[in-house]
């Protein structure tokens, strides 16, 4: 199937998992998502590849709140947020954490979570409907939307106007590059452009996993990025699945965490993220 599950929630799925690949799963988390890899990863969009360039650019140099079209709030970055690596050590914006309403609503959760970041309402079953979100989840691209085919910077970029949210693919396992450039990412869109990030976990048998989510399944998982510690080498997020009911094991997740950055772009290696 081309569409990413929020979650792997049965016992059959569970033991299927466990007995059908494991062998898979100890070559390696490279070898696990090579083998069962269904997205069509498209390819970016001229529009979206020239907006990453010019994203990346202003990393570096002092436009990068230009992107935001307002200033960052002066109480919390002082002199920095400008680019040119002064950005401050720490930031965060609003912590809106939300369940997700049914199993498969991870990418209209966090779609609603990040666009209510930015002063947007939009309802979780209305995102879905935007998403083209099915039973089956939320795609990483092939979702049939327009302008891109990747659903959820298409419907964040239609509901806003305060960033120009683009896919950053990742491949797996992701270079040392890789986490580098989510790193500055990360900086510039939450303490430049005061935005969310949104990444596209797939989480595999003896890999790295969000915290509280089973370790011994493949899960695959929308969740909303809110902020970074030590420069960036730590992921503040939020987790739809904390307080969902329709989510067995959802009573271990918390609705807020942090993880080193260096594991954040592991577990969505195979897919990436949104920013």
């Amino acid at each position: 199937m081309r569409i990413a599950r929020c979650s792997v929630v049965l016992t059959i799925a569970l033991v299927i998992g466990l007995l059908v690949s494991a062998e898979l799963a100890h070559a390696g988390d490279s070898a696990w998502k090579a083998a069962h890899d269904t997205d069509p990863h498209l390819a970016l969009t001229a529009e979206q590849l020239a907006m990453t360039a010019a994203k990346r650019a202003a990393e570096t140099t002092a436009a990068a709140p230009l992107f935001a079209r307002l200033p960052a709030p002066t109480s919390e970055c002082g002199n920095g947020c400008g680019g040119n690596g002064d950005y401050p050590p720490s930031a965060s914006i609003a912590a809106n954490q939300t369940p997700q309403a049914t199993s498969y609503y991870c990418g209209p959760a966090a779609v609603h979570e990040a666009l209510d970041a930015v002063g947007v309402s939009l309802s979780q079953s209305a995102a879905a409907t935007a998403l083209h979100t099915t039973t089956a989840g939320t795609a990483w691209s092939g979702g049939g939307t327009s302008p891109s085919g990747y659903p959820v910077p298409d419907v964040l970029n239609r509901y806003q106007t305060r960033n120009y949210y683009v896919p950053q693919p990742v491949g797996s396992p992701p270079t040392s590059s890789a986490i580098n450039a989510y790193k500055n990412d990360l900086e510039m869109d939450i303490a430049a452009l005061r935005v969310a990030l949104v990444g596209d976990a797939w989480e595999v048998p003896s890999g790295y996993h969000l915290v509280g989510h089973p370790g011994n399944v493949q899960i695959f998982h929308w969740f909303e990025i809110r902020g970074y510690q030590n420069s960036g080498a730590s992921t503040m997020y939020e987790d739809s699945v904390h307080g969902a009911t329709s989510i067995g094991w959802a009573g271990s997740v918390p609705a807020y965490s942090t993880l080193p950055s260096n594991q954040i772009v592991s577990i969505v290696a195979g897919r990436g993220y949104v920013w």
